[in-house]
C-alpha cells in the first residue's frame, strides 16, 4: 500500500538494526528451505478470496484539535473498557486516550532515553485485560510493564533481544526475536513477582524452527504476533503464513494465508543482508478477537482488506473491503477497527 511507505520503512530500518547485531553465518545466498521441525502450511480449502459486502462508517477521530494533539502515532491497540493506546513516536510515549473524546487521559514511559522507563526504538506494545502496558523496546533490548496509572513497575530482560510481544493468560509472555544468533523465533516466559515486590522474567522454553539455518535467514522471518487466551499466533510480514502454537511450543496450526505467498529471497550484498524488496507484503498487521482472527492486508487486486479467519483452526472466513481512507495500522474488536496514521486516530464502525 503506497499510502504505508513509511511504516514500511520504519520496520526496515529495524530489520536492519538488527541484522547488525551479529555477523552474518557462513550460509550463502539463495533460497532458504523450510526446517523440518514443521509440517508443510496447510492450503486453505477455499482457493479464492470471498469479498463481502461490508458497511464501515467514520466512528471517531482524534488528533485534528488541540487537545487531541498527536504527533505522530504509530501502534494501536484497544484496551479494557473501550479505551484506546497509541505508541506516539513524536512523543515517545505510549498514550491512552478517552474513546470519546480524543483526550489523552494517560501517559506511560519517560520519552526518548535509556534509562529505565525510557525508549530509544520501540517496535511493539500490548495491554492486558488488567490495564497494565508491556513496550517492546529493540535497541534498549528490554520490555518495560506500567501499571494502569502510568507507573513504573519493571524493566524486563529477556534472555535474548526482543522484537515482538504477544500476552496470554496466568502471566505468559511471548518474545518474538529477530535475531542472527538464535534458530529460535520464540522465547515463552512467566512473569513473577519475587518476594521483596519486584518482577521478573522466567523462561520457560524457545522454540519457532521455520527455515534450515533459520539464525542466518532472519530476517525474512519479520512479523507479527497476537495472543489470545490459551496459544498465541504468528504472521511474517512477506510469507502466506499463519500460524499458531500452544505456548508449550506445540503446533495449533500452520497454514496457507488465502493469497498464498512465497518465500521471498534474502539478499546478500558484502556485510548488508535485506529482503527482496520486490516481494509482496502479505500482513501488515494482526488481531485475535474472540473466536475471530483478523489480517490487515492488500490484496493482489491493489485493494486493502481485512481478511477474517478461524482463530482456532486457520480456516478463512470471509474478506472485508475496506475504504482506502482507513490508514496506517489498525486493531479490531468487536465491531470496531481501530486505526493510526500520522497525527490522527480513526475509529470506524462495521457490520455486515
Amino acid at each position: 500500500m503506497r499510502r504505508r511507505l513509511f511504516q514500511i520503512l520504519g520496520a526496515l530500518s529495524v530489520m536492519v538494526f538488527v541484522g547488525l547485531l551479529a555477523p552474518l553465518s557462513s550460509s550463502g545466498p539463495g533460497n532458504p528451505t523450510p526446517s523440518d521441525r514443521l509440517p508443510p502450511p496447510r492450503p486453505q480449502t477455499l482457493t479464492a478470496r470471498q469479498s463481502q459486502p461490508v458497511q464501515v462508517a467514520l466512528w471517531r477521530i482524534f488528533g485534528d484539535r488541540p487537545e487531541t494533539l498527536l504527533y505522530n502515532v504509530d501502534y494501536i491497540r484497544a484496551g479494557p473498557e473501550g479505551t484506546v493506546y497509541v505508541f506516539d513516536r513524536g512523543r515517545q510515549q505510549i498514550l491512552r486516550l478517552d474513546p470519546e473524546t480524543g483526550r489523552i487521559t494517560q501517559t506511560y514511559g519517560r520519552g526518548a532515553g535509556e534509562e529505565p522507563g525510557a525508549f530509544q526504538m520501540v517496535t511493539d506494545f500490548k495491554v492486558d485485560e488488567q490495564g497494565r502496558v508491556f513496550v517492546c523496546d529493540a535497541v534498549n533490548a528490554r520490555i518495560t510493564l506500567f501499571d494502569t496509572n502510568g507507573r513504573l513497575m519493571a524493566s524486563l530482560t529477556p534472555k535474548l533481544r526482543p522484537y515482538r510481544i504477544a500476552l496470554l493468560s496466568r502471566d505468559l509472555l511471548v518474545v518474538q526475536l529477530l535475531h542472527a544468533r538464535s534458530d529460535a523465533l520464540f522465547e515463552v516466559y512467566r512473569l513473577e513477582r519475587k518476594s521483596d515486590g519486584s518482577y521478573r522474567l522466567r523462561l520457560l522454553r524457545r522454540f519457532g524452527e521455520f527455515l534450515e539455518h533459520q539464525a542466518a535467514n532472519s530476517l525474512l522471518l519479520d512479523g507479527r504476533i497476537t495472543g489470545a487466551d490459551s496459544f498465541f499466533v504468528y504472521a511474517p510480514r512477506r510469507i502466506g503464513w499463519l500460524t499458531a502454537f500452544y505456548p508449550d511450543g506445540r503446533l495449533k496450526f500452520h497454514r496457507q494465508t488465502i493469497e498464498p505467498v512465497p518465500m521471498p529471497r534474502l539478499i546478500r550484498r558484502g556485510a548488508t543482508e535485506y529482503v527482496d524488496r520486490s516481494a509482496p507484503t502479505v500482513t501488515y498487521e494482526l488481531t485475535v478477537d474472540g473466536d475471530r482472527l483478523y489480517t490487515w492486508t492488500e490484496g493482489k487486486d491493489g485493494q486493502p482488506y481485512i481478511d477474517v479467519y478461524d482463530a482456532h483452526t486457520g480456516d478463512y472466513q470471509f474478506s472485508m473491503p475496506v475504504p482506502d481512507s482507513i490508514k496506517g495500522l489498525i486493531d479490531v474488536k468487536d465491531t470496531l477497527i481501530y486505526a493510526a496514521y500520522d497525527t490522527t486516530v480513526t475509529i470506524w464502525r462495521w457490520h455486515r
